[in-house]
C-alpha cells in the first residue's frame, strides 16, 4: 500500500518535483523512450524502472531538490534527511515516484 500524503505535502513538494524534472530534462527523455517503443507493447513496471534509473542516473544535478522532497515526504528537515541512511532516503525517492496518486497529480 502507497503512503498517503497531505495536501499540504505535495503542494509543497510540487516545485521540487518540476525542477527535478527540467533540470534532468525528464520530457526530453520520455519523448526518446515513445520513439523507441512506438508501435511495440511495454510492460509499464519496465517503463517505471527505467524512468527511476534514469532520474538516478541524473541525481547529482538535482541532489537538493531531492533532500526538499524527502524531507517533506518524511516530515524532517533538510539536514535530517542529509545525515540519515542512503537507503532510507532512496526508499522514499521510489516511493514518491512510484506513487500512483501522487505521480498521477504531478502529470
Amino acid at each position: 500500500m502507497s503512503k498517503e500524503y497531505s495536501t499540504e505535502q505535495i503542494f509543497d513538494m510540487l516545485p521540487y518535483a518540476v525542477e527535478i524534472y527540467e533540470k534532468i530534462d525528464f520530457d526530453g527523455y520520455r519523448k526518446k523512450l515513445q520513439a523507441k517503443y512506438k508501435g511495440k507493447k511495454i510492460d509499464p513496471t519496465d517503463a517505471g524502472i527505467d524512468a527511476f534509473k534514469f532520474v538516478l542516473k541524473n541525481s547529482s544535478k538535482v541532489k537538493e531538490e531531492f533532500f526538499q522532497l524527502v524531507a517533506i515526504a518524511e516530515n524532517k528537515t533538510v539536514e535530517e534527511v542529509r545525515n540519515q541512511n542512503f537507503i532510507e532516503t532512496i526508499k522514499t525517492i521510489k516511493e514518491i515516484f512510484s506513487n500512483k496518486e501522487l505521480v498521477d497529480f504531478f502529470k
